[in-house]
């Protein structure tokens, strides 16, 4: 597997960064995820816009220029045999920094930023889940996102443990609640559920992170003529939902069939959530062309 490391392409087990780099050393950084269909970016600029705003709140210098980016996750991906299949982009950038580095007396623009690109081929797995939906399993409050939930950054573990508590329990994902039980987000996606031609998802203001296809889905739902309320609720109103389903960039729209031990629906993909999701991949086909 080759990786971009700084702009250089290099066999992963050759790819050295410092055991002092600030993500190391405390989860200094930041990442994005973006879908690669047969070699086209979907929405880059969106995911770079974002990977922006957030490092400037983490004062990190980041090169936001969409060919910067797009010559190297191309090369990345050609460089992988990735062109001809849809292969899953991680985008990476930590604080930097080695052996005589203070990160806690240094200021931030001080240090290098390290990046790195990743590239892996989705997975056929996905495939399955986007026809015959998953479960999730309801967390406790202590698995939200902390005090800065609008980054994706380099600092996973809340989400992360709770993904594998959900699969240890036999579950497929993770679902997130707030300290008053509200419905925040899954561990890797946003949450969405429809009564009658109302589509719900909880709203940004709860301390979540508002995904890019969440956004997307927003959109394509009110061409479809489904009526928007960013009010979700609690666990109980999912259970009571006619369907729900999870977005995120690489899963597209994945159906729910059933939250703890509550089945949603008659068990299969919801009419809404299979027109929302052909869609998705017809917006995909239209901004490719």
């Amino acid at each position: 597997m080759i990786v971009d490391l700084d702009g250089a392409l290099v066999d992963a087990a050759d790819a050295r960064v410092s055991p002092f780099d600030g993500a190391y050393q405390y989860g200094d950084g930041l990442f994005d995820t973006l879908r690669s269909y047969r070699g086209f970016l979907f929405r880059l600029d969106d995911h770079l816009e974002r990977l922006r705003r957030q490092s400037e709140l983490l004062q990190l210098d980041f090169d936001d220029t969409r060919e910067h980016w797009s010559t190297r996750i191309t090369a990345l991906l050609d460089a992988n045999d990735l062109m001809e299949t849809d292969a899953r982009v991680r985008l990476q950038i930590s604080r930097g920094g080695d052996d005589t580095t203070d990160h806690v007396g240094a200021a931030p623009t001080a240090l290098e930023p390290v990046t790195m690109i990743t590239a892996r081929a989705v997975t056929p797995q996905l495939d399955a889940q986007q026809r015959d939906g998953i479960r999730i399993m309801s967390m406790q409050p202590a698995f939200a996102r902390g005090n800065f939930p609008q980054l994706k950054s380099l600092n996973y573990l809340p989400s992360l443990m709770a993904l594998r508590f959900a699969r240890e329990a036999g579950f497929d994902e993770a679902l997130l609640v707030n300290s008053h039980r509200r419905v925040l987000e899954a561990a890797t996606g946003n949450v969405f559920a429809v009564d009658g031609n109302v589509l719900r998802t909880p709203s940004p203001r709860l301390g979540l992170l508002p995904g890019i296809t969440r956004e997307i889905v927003l959109e394509l739902a009110g061409e479809l003529g489904l009526r928007i309320d960013e009010v979700l609720g609690e666990i109980r109103d999912l259970l009571l939902a006619d369907e729900v389903f999870l977005t995120g960039s690489v899963k597209e729209i994945v159906p729910v069939v059933a939250v703890d031990n509550t089945v949603i629906g008659d068990e299969t993909a919801g009419p809404w959530t299979r027109r929302l999701h052909e869609r998705y991949r017809e917006q995909v086909e239209r901004e490719r062309d």
